[in-house]
C-alpha cells in the first residue's frame, strides 16, 4: 500500500473548482494516481474509512467513486481482502455489446483484453462525421485482444466536448472501459438503437501493421452507429477484424 503522507489530497485540491461532482473528483484523483504509477498494479488501496479521512468526502462518495473505478476496469474487489489496482491484462469487466466471439465447443463468450493506442482530435470527414454532429471529434484507438489469440483494431468517435471524461481522462484509464456503459452511467445517455454495417475489404497498410498482418490482407470491418432514445447520435465505432477461426456473433 502506498505510504506517501496523503497522495490524494493534492490531486483533489487541483480539481476542487472543476465543477465535477465529488465522486468524479475522487475517481479522477485515483485514476491519475494509477496512470502516474503512484498506485501500482495489484497494489491494495487504503480501506474506505481511510479514504474518507484522506479525501474529506463522505463514505457514500468514496464508495460510489470506487464502484465506478471497478466498472471502469481500473480496480478490482476481492471479498474479505479489499480493493486493488487491477491487472493491466485483466479482461474488460463489462461485456462488449456489439459483437461477441464464441468458443464453439463450450458456447462461452471469449474474454476481450483491451489496450489503448491513442486519442486524437479529428477534423476531417468520414463515416463518423456523417453520423455525428459537430466539426471536431475525439477518436479513441484501442486494440482488443480476443482471448489472447488474435487482435481487433477499434476506433471510437464522439463529439468533442460532449463527454469530458472521454476527452480528458488519462489515457491509461481508457484501456478497459466500455464506452456504451460509461455514457449511460455517467451522462445518462444510454445508446438504445444501433445501425451496424459489416463488410469485407482489404485493410489499409497501417491497419495491417497494427494487426501484424501481411500488407494487402483482407478482413471484416464492422461499423456501428449508436443512437439514444431521442434518436440523436451518441457515438460511432469501427472494428477491423482479421481472419480468425472463432465464431463471430453481431448483436
Amino acid at each position: 500500500m502506498t505510504s506517501a503522507p496523503n497522495w490524494l489530497a493534492g490531486r483533489l485540491k487541483n480539481d476542487a473548482g472543476s465543477g465535477l461532482p465529488k465522486y468524479l473528483q475522487l475517481r479522477k484523483a485515483i485514476s491519475d494516481a494509477i496512470a502516474d504509477t503512484t498506485l501500482t498494479e495489484a497494489e491494495k488501496l487504503p480501506a474506505e474509512e481511510v479514504l474518507v479521512k484522506m479525501s474529506g468526502f463522505s463514505l457514500g462518495t468514496v464508495q460510489r467513486a470506487l464502484s465506478v473505478l471497478v466498472d471502469d476496469g481500473l480496480l478490482t474487489r476481492k471479498q474479505g481482502s479489499g480493493t486493488f489496482v487491477a491487472d493491466k491484462e485483466a479482461p474488460m469487466r463489462a461485456p462488449f455489446y456489439h459483437c461477441k466471439f464464441l468458443d464453439e465447443t463450450s458456447g462461452e463468450i471469449l474474454p476481450i483484453y483491451s489496450r489503448i493506442l491513442g486519442r486524437t482530435v479529428v477534423t476531417d470527414s468520414g463515416a463518423w462525421s456523417d453520423h455525428l454532429r459537430g466539426d471536431e471529434h475525439v477518436c479513441i484507438e484501442r486494440i482488443f485482444s480476443i482471448n489472447n489469440e488474435f487482435d481487433v483494431y477499434t476506433r471510437a468517435y464522439i463529439v468533442r466536448g460532449v463527454f469530458p471524461l472521454l476527452d480528458d481522462s488519462p489515457l491509461d484509464t481508457l484501456s478497459g472501459i466500455n464506452i456504451k456503459e460509461l455514457l449511460e452511467r455517467e451522462y445518462r445517455r444510454p445508446a438504445t438503437r444501433f445501425s451496424e454495417k459489416l463488410s469485407v475489404s482489404v485493410f489499409p497498410p497501417a491497419v495491417c501493421k497494427l494487426l501484424k498482418l501481411p500488407k494487402g490482407s483482407a478482413g471484416a470491418t464492422l461499423d456501428i452507429s449508436a443512437f439514444d432514445r431521442r434518436g440523436e447520435a451518441v457515438y460511432f465505432q469501427s472494428l477491423s477484424i482479421p481472419p480468425n477461426p472463432r465464431k463471430l456473433v453481431v448483436s
